[in-house]
């Protein structure tokens, strides 16, 4: 019987009863009671093809149709779950996130419906909060749907996917890390990572406040994925430069991830990790960093990255200044540029601070009073530029009252 038939069987018992043209009510029951059993197989049939919407691939507005006509399909679990309880059964929201039958494209919808109808609870976002039953790792919809495991899984429509659920409202910013979406869009090496990217542009601090099984996100990668740390400096450097990426992010026991790395993949591993990712482009001032926050490594970076020493950073200052910015012990233990300061060098302000070095080495609590007569001896001059700089000033405020 094909479903023309059996819909014109329907239309005749309805006119036929409805007309009261038959009233057998034993004939009625047994309909009755047929075309439950009937529902209730059609249910299953829609149920069960929920499941794989990956192999027959219907429009998502298909989809829409049959969840607005049998909502109960969304809760679904599927006669491959026979065996274990409810709670233990995947629905076909999870069906479509799961790595290894993933078909994303219908995530948002199934989200959206399933937020109206509470499929895994009423906090449960439609499920996407809900956790896979059986997964190792105890990961929930949202993050499965985020990892790119599996080489047949299409990470351009998880990518899609991510951003209607976005738009839908569907996924916060403050997911991201509270559910650990940087690292788990970071898993698979063979990717682009463009979930990664899309979700480090939307909220760049999560490189940094991220983390995973109580690691900062940098130590948690290079722990677990070989080609993570390469993938993270390179998003630290571009949305952080002023902090030297995530070079010094530390973890609990106060290890920065530079010697993190140092001691994990050794120097010349390392080094050619951020020379594949510096020098390229060699616009980025990765000395002023070593120099001021891990000054034992200087030699080394200075001669792995010798293009960097004339650069300027996010502030306008060159190394020496950045130096001198940092205080008079950091400019100390880099001595040998103090004594390479060209007359130039003395004679250039501070583009932040305005003070010339002689100035910046007699501030703070280890002001150096030495080093700064040493250089006011070689340029005293500067001293009569700040005096003529003061009277010039003095006189302007003077024509300002004086015009009042």
């Amino acid at each position: 019987m094909n479903i023309s038939t059996f819909q014109s069987n329907l239309d005749f018992i309805k006119s036929l009863y409805f007309r009261e043209e038959w009233k057998d009510e034993k004939c009625r029951d047994t309909i009755l009671e047929a075309l439950e059993e009937a529902n209730e197989k059609i249910l299953d049939a829609f149920g069960e093809s929920m499941h794989i919407l990956h192999e027959h691939k219907p429009p998502v507005e298909a989809v829409e149709k049959v969840i607005k006509k049998f909502p109960s399909t969304l809760s679904y679990k599927g006669k491959e779950n026979e065996d274990l309880d409810d709670e233990d059964g995947q629905f076909p929201l999870q069906k479509a996130a799961y790595y290894d039958c993933a078909a994303p494209e219908y995530v948002p919808v199934l989200a959206k419906e399933g937020m109206r109808h509470q499929v895994g609870g009423e906090d449960a976002r439609g499920g996407l909060l809900t956790r896979i039953p059986n997964d190792p790792d105890g990961w929930n919809t949202l993050q499965c749907l985020v990892c790119f495991e599996e080489e047949k899984s299409n990470e351009a429509a998880r990518l899609a996917a991510v951003k209607e659920l976005r738009k839908l409202g569907l996924l916060k910013k403050n997911d991201i890390v509270e559910y650990e979406l940087l690292y788990m869009s970071l898993i698979d090496n063979k990717g682009s990572h463009i979930v990664f990217d899309y979700l480090v542009e939307w909220d760049p601090d999560a490189l940094i406040s991220s983390c995973y099984e109580d690691m900062p996100l940098i130590h948690a990668a290079q722990q677990h994925y070989y080609e993570g740390p390469s993938k993270l400096l390179k998003a630290g450097f571009k949305h952080h430069p002023d902090k030297g990426g995530l070079l010094f992010v530390e973890n609990d026991d106060g290890m920065s991830a530079l010697d993190s790395l140092f001691a994990e993949r050794g120097q010349d591993k390392f080094l050619e990790i951020l020379h594949n990712i510096l020098s390229p482009t060699k616009d980025y001032p990765i000395l002023h960093h070593i120099f001021t926050k891990a000054p034992k490594h200087k030699e080394i970076f200075a001669k792995k990255f010798p293009w960097a020493g004339h650069l300027r950073d996010h502030n306008g200052r060159s190394l020496h200044q950045a130096l001198l910015s940092a205080g008079p012990e950091v400019m100390n233990e880099n001595d040998i540029l103090f004594a390479m300061l060209t007359d130039n060098q003395i004679r250039e302000k501070d583009p932040v601070t305005t003070l010339y070095p002689f100035a910046a080495m007699a501030v703070g609590e280890h002001a150096d009073l030495d080093s700064c007569f040493y250089l006011l001896r070689r340029h005293p001059s500067v001293m009569d530029n700040r005096s003529r700089a003061n009277s010039t000033f003095r006189r302007r405020r003077k024509k300002r009252k004086v015009s009042k």
